[in-house]
């Protein structure tokens, strides 16, 4: 079982993205904005601060965001492919249904990990505080 620490305290992170839990193998972080050309290199360097040598495990929840665009999408492989080539998981929760939509259309499902928000809570409660 991954223990978790809730980070309200870490200020490095990008305003695009909260860190939710990072603790041990799991890195957590939670959208804050839509995900577009215009903040997706803000995204990625917050993402990039966050993640250190022991997460092996990203979830990034979509919960508060209705919108990725191209740009958004590419940092989101980008992301996930630097996660995998270690080895280790990249999951996303708490998409919309417009969101499941675009992302099942486009072939997304195949390539990203996506949570049901039960399984999620199940497995992650912290980040349903």
């Amino acid at each position: 079982l991954l223990s978790s620490i809730m980070s309200s305290d870490f200020n490095e992170e990008a305003e695009i993205l909260s860190v939710v839990i990072q603790s041990g193998e799991l890195l957590a972080i939670r959208l804050n904005e839509d995900l577009k050309m215009e903040n997706a290199p803000e995204f990625f360097e917050g993402f990039q601060q966050a993640l250190e040598d022991t997460h092996s495990t990203v979830v990034v929840d979509f919960s508060r965001i209705r919108f990725v665009d191209s740009s958004g999408v590419g940092i989101l492989l980008k992301c996930a492919h630097s996660i995998r080539n270690r080895g280790g998981r990249f999951r996303i929760l708490g998409l919309s249904r417009a969101l499941l939509s675009v992302f099942k259309l486009a072939g997304l499902l195949k390539i990203f990990e996506v949570m049901e928000n039960e399984q999620a809570q199940k497995e992650y409660p912290a980040l349903f505080e």
